[in-house]
């Protein structure tokens, strides 16, 4: 009976020894581990994601009007200087009109300045030079007769004073026709001609500011690139005290992809170093990329992953890679990836 009860004893504490060696023979061995320090892997991960070499623009009118159509949707891919949105134009072509009508009627002046009196001009103007020369003459001789008989008492003093009047206006007269001959004759003067081409300089310029308010009415690409978001719609009316964006745009033919490198691994990134990026969406495949710029201050982590170990207030460096060539398939922007970097 004692043997028997000794025997159930040594059964019952055999797997609380054995599991004492387990616990200690760990202990010593973690405690025999070497103390170097710590290994790091040897790639180095950095969360990003993809962004534009450009910075998206906004794009807007530069004058008020109502929309009255926007020829893009989101999506679509655009040329340079092609018109996304018209504004109604109708009183900035009724400007462009009046300022053409205004450099032709300064053209004119200008031709006619430079080219100076048509001869028949000039002979009609000796004509009437010669013409109130004789009649002037003529007078004369009335005042003269009249003088005379006025003193023999055959005239009255009145007569005598009409004949005088008339002598001096047709002298007046034939002294200003030949004055308009001889300006005629001489041609026009450099001054006239100066003021006509001021005239037709300024009617220029009134045309061309006219053509540039008409041009402002259409809304342009600035580049080839791509409609990421439409912002406004038929019949919005557009003003420049506080601007209204039409539509957002990008340039997508190159791209690049912005991200964070913790400060701890800050020593390992080199401005030219190879990598690659790889994301979710896109399984195993490998986006050859070159770091090209190199951040000179650290921040707040802002890449947010679905990693629940990973710290957000961990200070990071951020690092801009470009691709070495374009991605073989279309990367949507704000894509989050990894940027896998050697040590």
């Amino acid at each position: 009976m004692i043997m028997t009860k000794l025997r159930l004893a040594l059964l019952s504490t055999l797997p609380l020894a054995a599991a004492g060696y387990l616990w200690f023979g760990r202990a010593r061995t973690a405690d025999s581990a070497p103390t170097g320090e710590r290994t790091r892997p040897a790639v180095l991960v950095a969360p990003g994601h993809v962004e534009p070499l450009r910075d998206p623009v906004k794009l807007g009118f530069e004058i008020p009007g109502r929309i009255v159509a926007i020829e893009v949707e989101e999506g679509d891919r655009v040329a340079a200087n092609q018109v996304v949105a018209r504004l109604d134009d109708r009183l900035a072509k009724a400007r462009v009109g009046a300022a053409e009508a205004a450099v032709a009627q300064a053209k004119a002046h200008l031709a006619f300045a430079r080219r100076g009196p048509r001869p028949e001009d000039i002979s009609a103007a000796r004509a009437d030079a010669e013409a109130a020369a004789a009649a002037a003459k003529h007078r004369a001789l009335e005042q003269t007769r009249s003088d005379e008989l006025g003193k023999l008492g055959a005239v009255t003093s009145s007569s005598v004073d009409a004949d005088d009047a008339a002598a001096r206006v047709a002298t007046a007269q034939a002294a200003a026709a030949a004055s308009r001959y001889a300006s005629l004759a001489k041609g026009t003067r450099a001054e006239q001609i100066d003021e006509a081409a001021a005239l037709l300089a300024a009617a220029e310029a009134d045309l061309d500011a006219a053509k540039v308010a008409l041009d402002q009415t259409l809304l342009r690409a600035p580049g080839d690139g791509v409609i990421l978001r439409r912002t406004a719609e038929v019949g919005t009316l557009v003003q420049t005290m506080t601007p209204t964006p039409i539509a957002t745009f990008a340039d997508l033919h190159q791209l690049e992809v912005r991200a964070e490198v913790d400060e701890a691994d800050v020593a390992a990134i080199t401005q030219g170093q190879a990598a690659y990026v790889t994301a979710d969406a896109f399984g195993d495949q490998h986006f050859a990329v070159h770091l090209t710029r190199i951040t000179h201050e650290l921040g707040r982590r802002s890449v947010r992953d679905d990693d629940p170990r990973a710290r957000v207030d961990t200070r990071v460096l951020e690092v801009i890679a470009q691709f070495d060539g374009a991605p073989s398939v279309a990367l949507p922007l704000g894509l989050r990836v990894d940027v896998h970097l050697a040590r």
